[in-house]
């Protein structure tokens, strides 16, 4: 099953020729009715839609079904990048794990990504509150970046995955593990260049430099051996994060969080390194 919300009025003519191009299957075995029409259906279609009138941004929202026989279905963006240029609309679709946040993808085929809320007011329907991206279907949304898109994005973490995996999270070793953790998913979204949009903010890139110094306390109540297993792996970390940052003193991230940067330190070193490219920029 697909779920869609569509920006865009309720055409079940365009909305059925999307989907036969999708499928790649001829319009008599596509059906597209209103979810509360049962009985004049096409019962032999091997691509159902449901579609449910709303108010608000959101003016459609679809639901769309195939039957076993298809055996090839499209994926979600690839069948939401159909329906938009068909329409002529954005369509959002979910994404991660956040329910509030709604990927768009533009009838020109560029994606954002957009905060979206019930109305809680007489008339039901949706209302998208903030997108990334300006986006010509919502003028009443608010224009900013993120930064929950950016932590829900999944990063490669093999160095923290395997250090202390029975640890309590409550204990040393568990706060070692999640602090690393933090130092390693950072390293690893700079070396991706910064998913899914290519942005970091300053605040947040100083969040992290911040589990750095708390990690270098932490390791300091570790006993000996625990200590020596992290000190085996924690170089390389760093190595990985002096291979794609670049010392300009701190300048470049006091800069950009001005005017609560008065007393940003400059030690340890990793304080004076911003990455190659500034992602808050």
């Amino acid at each position: 099953m697909y779920g869609f919300m569509l920006a865009g009025a309720a055409d079940p003519g365009l909305v059925a020729d999307a989907l036969s191009e999708a499928f790649d299957l001829p319009l008599r075995l596509v059906d597209v009715a209103p979810e509360s029409e049962m009985e004049h259906r096409n019962w032999d279609a091997m691509v159902t839609c449901d579609y449910e009138v709303t108010s608000g941004d959101i003016h459609c929202l679809l639901s769309v079904y195939g039957a076993e026989e298809v055996t090839s279905p499209p994926g979600e963006e690839e069948l939401a990048r159909i329906l938009a240029r068909k329409s002529d609309a954005p369509v959002l679709i979910s994404w991660g794990t956040l329910p509030w946040i709604r990927k768009v993808v533009r009838p020109e085929g560029r994606a954002t990504f957009a905060r979206v809320e019930e109305r809680d007011d007489e008339g039901a329907g949706y209302r998208v509150y903030a997108t990334e991206d300006a986006v010509a279907a919502f003028p009443g949304a608010a224009v900013e970046k993120f930064p929950e898109v950016v932590r829900d994005v999944p990063v490669a973490t093999p160095v923290a995955d395997g250090l202390f995996s029975g640890s309590d999270s409550h204990d040393v070793a568990g706060e070692v593990r999640r602090l690393l953790w933090a130092w390693e998913a950072m390293i690893s979204r700079m070396a991706a260049d910064w998913p899914p949009s290519h942005w970091y903010g300053a605040e947040m890139y100083r969040e992290d430099l911040q589990s750095r110094d708390q990690l270098e306390l932490a390791l300091t109540t570790m006993n000996p051996e625990a200590r020596a297993t992290v000190a085996a792996v924690l170089p390389a970390l760093d190595a990985r994060f002096r291979s794609l940052t670049v010392d300009d003193g701190g300048s470049e991230l006091a800069t950009a969080l001005q005017p609560t940067a008065q007393h940003l330190p400059v030690e340890p070193w990793y304080w004076r390194r911003r990455p190659a490219r500034a992602p808050w920029a």
